[in-house]
């Protein structure tokens, strides 16, 4: 039998400055690494020193990324603000993916994390929208070709 698919979403205060697009990359590169490994997808925004994160995937494999959650010392204050089993991925192609990082968006994404605050649903759907028009798909990216060198 099929593991059940659920989908969690949660905010935490981070432990870390964000300014730095060092740390953003080493957060996206670590994520799309495990949530690869155990078959989970989802996408990341911050704003203000929150996390926002809606993640999919089987029960055990949520749960061992909220233990990882709670280890990581660039978390803080995680809270769970939804949970739910769903038939389908929103985010289906990412293992993690991330709103470009642009002054254009920084009022959307201010406005997903205010809103996991209040209403879930809705900055679930606001994710979704801002990955889908504005994110950073690292599986998308292609590998460079290597070329020899000619004299």
């Amino acid at each position: 039998m099929a593991a059940r698919l659920e989908r969690l979403a949660y905010y935490s205060r981070a432990n870390i400055r964000l300014e730095s697009l060092l740390v953003i990359a080493d957060i996206l590169a670590v994520s799309q690494r495990n949530n690869s490994r155990d078959q989970i997808t989802g996408s990341l925004v911050y704003s203000d020193a929150t996390f926002f994160q809606v993640v999919e995937g089987g029960r055990e494999d949520l749960d061992r990324l909220v233990r990882r959650l709670e280890r990581d010392p660039r978390h803080g204050e995680i809270i769970v603000v939804s949970r739910t089993e769903v038939t389908d991925r929103i985010f289906p192609d990412w293992s993690m993916t991330v709103p470009r990082l642009s002054p254009d968006l920084a009022a959307k994404m201010m406005a997903t994390v205010a809103a996991a605050h209040a209403s879930p649903a809705a900055a679930i759907e606001l994710l979704r929208q801002l990955s889908v028009e504005d994110g950073v798909h690292p599986e998308d990216w292609e590998e460079p070709a290597v070329r020899p060198v000619t004299a």
